[in-house]
């Protein structure tokens, strides 16, 4: 073992030694980066995996949570929210048992029955029961992308008073109060939450009503309108129909006059519009289900007809149940009319010289046909016209569309990085055998050489015996210094040389 690294060491010291200055900063680098990388793969593969265990959604679960998760002994972090709390992967399982005796992950219904009597215990019941929809009718709303917290309240008559006509008391509804994360819609949330609440509870989804947080929203359905009426969505459609009209003339006025026009349309819509839903009766009495009950009576008399004494009367009752409503129908419109129209037209005076220009009356016309103005419902001063100068438009330059350099590097950089790495190390490896080889065939004549140069004084050329011996010492000290500086092997391979002639 220790001749293999000795034998090891030497060779990586040779090739070591026959490299130049360039080749060693190469090798170096390669080394140096592959050390760095492979740090970086160990410290990466030491760190700690956390996963997200548990996400509060008020200030009540945090502290709780954080009790748990500290009398557990689990080690925890916070995310940026501070709703999150992260553990390490190995006791992921140890806090989710922390977190489940603590009770609040807990989804199980509560306990039923325990009371002292029968009514006691069923009021106990249907109080159980009723919590535990509400419960889970809370985590259902809850789980909607966009709310933070939502609360239902709920009360369902369980008793109904005899010989009263209170309809509006024994009515059940529900209430539910929702807070919204920021950039959320609370009418889209709310028909949501509404439908959830409606077959959670079973409760009309015309008694339930949702409640923003902040108290500013409300919103209950109306099955009449289908969309959840009330004055928002009235005041959106009125809205939303000005400005399809208002796009439209638009679009073909710029097809004309591009820049030179600017047009606006305002639609107030009836306010009494009204969807009835009637119910249908019958036009003839429907019997929907008979009952006949049949019974004998038996009386005693003095003189009876038979030996006995004895009559015998047979009754039948016949108990029949009415159909009381067919069906339901509705009536009214599908959507409100228009109750009047405003346009504002606005022109630029330099439309009037362009080709096709006839006058001013035909592009009013126009614009009335667009946007679909009633002469009988409009009147003829809420079309306005004006004219003015506009200002220029200022054409920008098309932009041409692509990914940008830094697309293009982070999808591209990796595999050009890889080919350049393949290229360094195939050049180095084609310029470290090549100097090796001439190396090798260099060093071995220049050592014969100078090794005839110092052993055989005899043999030299006629110009050096004529200089003295210590031109003779200093040149061939330059001679060996050179050849050192050329090939750095050259030294051993002198002294090998000088070593051998020494023994001889």
């Amino acid at each position: 073992m220790r001749n293999l690294a000795s034998d090891l060491s030497t060779q990586i010291r040779g090739i070591w030694g026959r490299l130049d200055a360039g080749q060693r900063l190469v090798v170096s680098a390669i080394v140096l980066a592959t050390v760095i990388g492979l740090g970086a793969i160990v410290w990466f593969a030491g760190q700690p995996s956390y996963e997200t265990v548990f996400t509060a959604r008020s200030t009540e679960d945090i502290g709780r949570v954080k009790q748990a998760l500290a009398t557990a002994g689990v080690a925890y972090k916070e995310d940026a929210s501070g709703k999150a709390f992260l553990v390490e992967r190995s006791q992921v399982g140890k806090a989710h048992m922390a977190i489940a005796e603590e009770g609040i992950l807990s989804t199980e219904s509560p306990a039923v029955g325990g009371g002292l009597s029968l009514i006691e215990d069923a009021e106990t019941k249907q109080w159980k029961l009723d919590a535990a929809s509400r419960q889970s009718l809370v985590a259902a709303i809850q789980r909607l992308e966009g709310v933070a917290q939502a609360t239902v309240t709920a009360s369902r008559p369980r008793r109904q008073a005899a010989f009263r006509d209170r309809d509006a008391e024994q009515r059940p509804s529900a209430t539910v109060v929702l807070r919204l994360k920021n950039g959320y819609s609370f009418d889209a949330l709310a028909r949501a939450a509404s439908s959830l609440a409606s077959s959670q509870l079973m409760v009309p989804q015309q008694n339930i009503e949702i409640v923003s947080a902040s108290g500013s929203q409300r919103f209950r359905f109306d099955p009449d309108r289908e969309t959840g009426g009330g004055s928002s969505e009235f005041l959106a459609l009125q809205r939303n129909i000005g400005d399809e009209r208002t796009r439209m003339a638009q679009e073909r006025l710029d097809q004309m006059w591009p820049g030179k026009t600017n047009v606006s349309v305002t639609v107030v819509l009836d306010p009494s519009w009204e969807v009835r839903s009637e119910k249908v009766l019958p036009t003839e009495a429907l019997v929907r289900s008979e009952k006949v009950k049949k019974d004998a009576t038996d009386s005693s008399s003095g003189k009876a007809a038979d030996g006995d004494g004895k009559n015998t009367s047979k009754n039948e009752t016949r108990d029949r149940e009415y159909v009381t409503e067919i069906g339901e129908r509705r009536t009214g419109k599908l959507m409100p009319d228009i109750k009047r129209m405003t346009v504002a037209l606005l022109y630029d005076p330099s439309i009037e010289q362009t080709k096709g220009w006839t006058n001013r009356d035909d592009l009013i016309n126009a614009v009335k046909a667009i946007v679909g103005w009633d002469p009988a419902r409009d009147q003829p001063e809420a079309f306005s016209t004006l004219v003015g100068e506009f200002a220029p438009i200022t054409m920008e330059d098309a932009v041409a569309t692509g990914p940008g350099f830094a697309d293009l590097a982070l999808r591209w950089g990796p595999t050009v990085g890889q080919i350049l790495g393949v290229f360094v190390v195939v050049m180095f490896l084609r310029g470290l055998f090549k100097r090796s080889g001439a190396g090798s065939g260099g060093s071995a004549g220049e050592t014969a050489s100078v090794g005839a140069r110092a052993g055989g004084g005899g043999k030299a050329d006629a110009a050096e015996e004529n200089l003295s011996p210590e031109e003779q010492q200093k040149r061939m000290r330059r001679e060996i210094e050179r050849s050192i500086a050329t090939d750095p092997a050259a030294l051993a391979k002198l002294l090998e040389t000088w070593l051998t002639e020494q023994k001889a």
